[in-house]
């Protein structure tokens, strides 16, 4: 219902109330509410709730059966995070499999182990196993955030 409300109001809202697109600023508040409404669906995993995620994502495009769009999400992880997405390509495309990249880029954005189940379509067994082999194949300490080790090795 939330979920809804929330895209009920986005549509309804007056053009001037809606921020200017050209700024930088603007176009990151778009993309965090975006990255919002997919962490919304995922923390409260229903059928409908999915659904309308499947129906937001193939707007653009086809998805393909995927919750997300996943080139969209590189995409947003990429403007909001400093070109995250194609350092990690560019660093580790070789080593990592599909569903690690978008593992990765998920736990970049803040998205919980459970959440990230819920959108990759796995469970959350599955995701802690996939984080032990990203760990290994990227050679990340123990102790030492994925996601910190990442952002350190793939800054200018």
């Amino acid at each position: 219902e939330a979920l809804q409300k929330m895209v009920d109001e986005l549509k309804s809202a007056p053009a001037a109330t809606q921020p200017e697109v050209n700024t930088p600023e603007a176009l990151r508040r778009a993309m965090l509410q975006q990255l919002g409404i997919i962490k919304m669906v995922a923390e409260t995993p229903t059928e409908q709730n999915r659904e309308m995620l499947r129906k937001i994502s193939s707007i653009e495009s086809d998805t393909d059966g995927e919750l997300v769009n996943w080139d969209n999400v590189y995409e947003l992880i990429n403007t909001l995070y400093a070109g995250f997405y194609d350092k990690l390509q560019a660093a580790y495309s070789d080593l990592l499999t599909p569903k690690e990249k978008q593992i990765i880029v998920l736990m970049v954005a803040g998205f919980s182990t459970k959440e990230i189940g819920v959108i990759t379509r796995q469970t959350t067994s599955t995701i802690y196993v996939r984080k032990s082999s990203i760990r290994k194949k990227i050679g990340v300490p123990e102790k030492q955030d994925i996601v910190a080790f990442l952002r350190e090795k793939t800054s200018d």
